[in-house]
């Protein structure tokens, strides 16, 4: 580990070294509205190139310092008005003014960084999303995943409020690549009950591609890919932050965040700390859920150059969640139970009222992650041609308890470590073509530290070499690339004792139960796309991709009792490389008032792998130690799909504007030998998403960004389920009513002095489970003779942000 370190701490060295060498090269300038030719306050300016930007003061000023030479791309938003993106020669001291209309169509303007090479989504084969803060606070959630899901493709397998797994197009797990700050994020996403190891309150952006255009960071992101992005450096000569606080009543949840930032003539820094504190959740159904409280203590921070030769950061964060496990076991009488030491034996007690209110973590039924995580992100100006390196450690620990004898050891204990590395060479933009060519992959080592083992220690190393392009003809847009890919893998062996417990070393009483695996997989993928402008308002695009994603760990070795997911998981040795054909067409259609967003998509997946329920000869299922077996199996997929957004926001009256998506996923298994096996699991149902909201920029002379929004989510009935051997069942349709309303507090100045953001979830308490729950298969309550574990009920949440300059 030090020789990894010596050649990072030799080039800061060097960077600091050549900061005197250079001059200054700053941007300024002035942002108004155009109807009055007001200042616009709090406006955003963001440079997606070098990662980082600044906002308006009072006067509608703003101004970047210790930028290198060349031509860049500024972005300009500021809620509920269109953003504005201009590329910009900078050179010593350079003036640029933008003039902002209002509209609520601004989604085409919006400059994406998570494909590698920057790119407005209106140019982009490829379907993106994105979601801003702003955007983030105004709703409710309680976890990163979370925050994500209304868009439009994305959904989330859960395991109550705090396990949240991104699905994508229907595609989840280690299909769907997720980008914290240009680094791929490693923390055992392949399970099911796995969460994302990232602080929710320290993502400034959100950028979503749907699909398997993801040939910068990996071929096996057949889903897609979510980028995470954290707050930009802070302005020149400034030091600023913010406080966080957010209050949510179904679950007591207390949430604060605090950060400071600094910007001393191009030495910038950051430092973050947060915490969540919440009990159990509860709905109409259930009352107080037990097992589903939770906890969070996070660290990040950031320290680096932003000077003429481009920029270097370290970033650096640490993760810690310690959960409790909803295993919804109740009495006759419904009522839960839970594991008790009594006598030197384990008991079954009723869960009393009082407990169910205490907010403290029961420590015999519980998981307690950590992640520690240190990346260092240069980009190189080499002429007019660039570099970008990033470099990163990580070290993930997740312990499993499950065991009122030995309350505090861990039955499963998964210590897994990734040394990651991503290299591009971006050559200069030359008649409308851009070219980059790079390299990334990774080293991991898996080791079992607990009790009991669930599949065999490990060691991973792969490589990718990619080229990426994309041409401009006058009203042609076309973009794409190509990929090749290998993976080692070698799966240490496993072995039996004479007491039934799998152990990782062999000794004087144990077997081999797993002879160990040792396999090189490779593949070649690309993709290739076009965007044509039929005219100023419409236009069409396509993207075919192909895509390749090798086995993972648990697919082939897995053979064991799961204690977070209440089952017995059996891998298969014999696991083939998935291999994706993936088929987009949409098209765009936008004007003053009216956006309209359609795509359509086709994905075959060969050997596609899903973990299915076993049962006996007898017809009944398969029991190991009380829980249910579930084995990986293979076959021929296809998914069928649509997303589409409509939002209309009239020009004579900008406060007002309304948006409808839908989006819809068939996913089928074709090498299925019966009707009741057609379907793929975990498909989500499709969802029509309506929403009004009502803008004013000013009200008054105290009051910024006051908004109010009316959402009503439906999702349909979800018959399309794998109910061969009780895997699945079928999910009747839903509704949910959301409201929301905020607004910015200034003082006398027009300075902000905090914003405060009030929504509401369920608003009309319905009791529902989500199809994509994965408490809705526990056990039933012989009281009512309901099946599993209800979704939240109705949730209000307050969040009060107050700025430090």
């Amino acid at each position: 580990m030090r020789n990894f370190f010596k050649p990072i701490l030799y080039c800061i060295i060097c960077c600091f070294s050549l900061t005197k060498s250079f001059g200054q090269n700053i941007i300024s300038g002035k942002v108004l509205l155009n109807e009055t030719n007001e200042a616009i306050i709090g406006a955003n300016i963001y440079i997606p190139e070098l990662r980082t930007g600044t906002s308006t003061d009072v006067n509608g000023f703003y101004q970047i310092k210790n930028l290198p030479k060349g031509e860049f791309t500024l972005q300009v938003s500021y809620v509920s008005l269109k953003t504005i993106t201009k590329k910009v020669s900078v050179k010593n001291a350079t003036k640029q003014d933008f003039e902002m209309e209002n509209s609520a169509t601004s989604l085409e303007e919006v400059v994406i960084t998570g494909a590698g090479i920057k790119t407005l989504v209106k140019e982009s084969p490829v379907p993106i999303a994105a979601l801003s803060r702003t955007q983030w606070l105004q709703s409710t959630s309680t976890n990163l995943v979370d925050a994500i899901v209304k868009l439009p493709g994305v959904s989330q397998i859960m395991t109550g409020p705090t396990l949240s797994k991104p699905i994508i197009r229907g595609l989840g797990f280690n299909r769907v690549i997720t980008v914290h700050d240009g680094v791929r994020q490693e923390d055992n996403q392949w399970g099911e009950e796995h969460s994302l190891h990232i602080d929710e309150f320290s993502i400034e952006r959100y950028e979503i591609i749907r699909g398997a255009g993801s040939l910068m960071y990996g071929s096996d992101g057949l889903g897609g890919v979510i980028s995470v992005i954290s707050p930009t450096p802070t302005e020149s000569e400034k030091i600023n932050g913010s406080v966080l606080y957010n209050y949510q009543t179904n679950n007591g949840l207390h949430g604060f965040s605090a950060n400071l930032g600094g910007n001393k003539n191009g030495f910038v820094w950051t430092s973050r700390f947060s915490h969540k504190n919440a009990g159990n959740y509860q709905n109409a159904f259930d009352g107080l859920v037990n097992g589903s409280k939770f906890q969070e203590l996070n660290y990040s921070g950031m320290i680096g150059l932003n000077k003429k030769w481009g920029f270097s950061r370290i970033y650096f964060s640490k993760f810690g969640q310690d959960i409790n496990i909803i295993d919804g076991l109740r009495d006759a009488e419904g009522h839960f139970t839970k594991q008790v030491l009594l006598d030197g034996q384990s008991k079954t007690l009723r869960v009393t009222e009082q407990e169910l209110k205490n907010p403290s973590i029961n420590p015999s039924n519980s998981q307690s992650l950590s992640n520690y995580k240190v990346s260092w992100n240069n980009f190189l100006m080499l002429g007019k041609s660039s570099l970008s390196l990033n470099l990163a450690y990580s070290q993930n620990h997740r312990r499993e308890y499950g065991n009122v004898l030995k309350p505090f050891e861990a039955d499963l204990y998964f210590y897994l470590q990734t040394l990651y590395y991503d290299a591009r060479f971006n050559f200069p933009e030359k008649n409308n073509l851009e070219v980059t060519i790079g390299t990334n992959g990774m080293a991991q080592t898996m080791n079992n530290r607990g009790n009991e083992t669930l599949y065999p220690n490990f060691n991973l190393f792969d490589n990718g070499v990619f080229v990426f392009s994309k041409k401009k003809f006058n009203q042609l847009i076309m973009s794409g690339g190509l990929r090749f890919d290998i993976r080692q893998l070698d799966i240490h062996k496993l072995y039996i004792d004479s007491e039934g417990k799998f152990q990782t070393q062999p000794s004087t009483n144990t077997s081999e139960r797993f002879a160990g695996f040792n396999k090189t997989f490779q593949n070649a993928t690309g993709s290739f796309g076009a965007v044509y402008k039929i005219n100023d308002l419409l236009s069409v695009k396509t993207n075919i991709a192909r895509g390749f994603r090798a086995p993972s760990v648990p697919e082939i070795s897995s053979n064991g009792e799961h204690a977070g997911t209440f089952r017995y998981e059996i891998g298969n040795i014999n696991q083939q490389s998935e291999v994706s054909l993936q088929n987009d067409f949409g098209f765009t259609f936008e004007n003053s008032s009216l956006y309209i967003d359609v795509n359509l998509f086709s994905n075959r997946i060969n050997h596609y792998t899903f973990s299915e329920r076993v049962q006996n000869i007898s017809g009944k299922d398969s029991i190991i130690n009380d829980v249910p077996v579930f084995r990986y199996q293979q076959g021929n997929a296809r998914l069928l799909g649509l997303e589409a957004v409509v939002t209309y926001n009239p020009a004579s009256a900008r406060w007002f504007s309304f948006t409808q998506s839908f989006s819809s996923v068939n996913g089928v298994n074709l090498s299925a030998k019966n009707d009741s096996a057609k379907y793929l699991p975990f498909m989500p149902p499709p969802r029509w998403l309506s929403n009004v909201k009502l803008t004013k920029n000013t009200l008054g002379n105290h009051l910024r960004n006051t908004y109010f929004s009316v959402e009503l989510e439906h999702n349909q009935q979800q018959n399309n389920a794998l109910l061969a051997y009780n895997t699945e069942t079928k999910t009747p349709a839903y509704s949910l009513v959301n409201i929301g309303t905020g607004a910015t507090i200034t003082n006398l100045k027009k300075k902000a002095l905090f914003s405060v953001y009030l929504n509401v979830n369920n608003l009309l308490d319905n009791t529902y489970q989500s199809h994509q729950s994965r408490l809705k298969y526990l056990d039933v309550n012989q009281t009512t003779g309901r099946q599993g574990v209800y979704n939240m009920g109705r949730n209000i949440s307050v969040k009060v942000l107050v700025p430090i300059n």
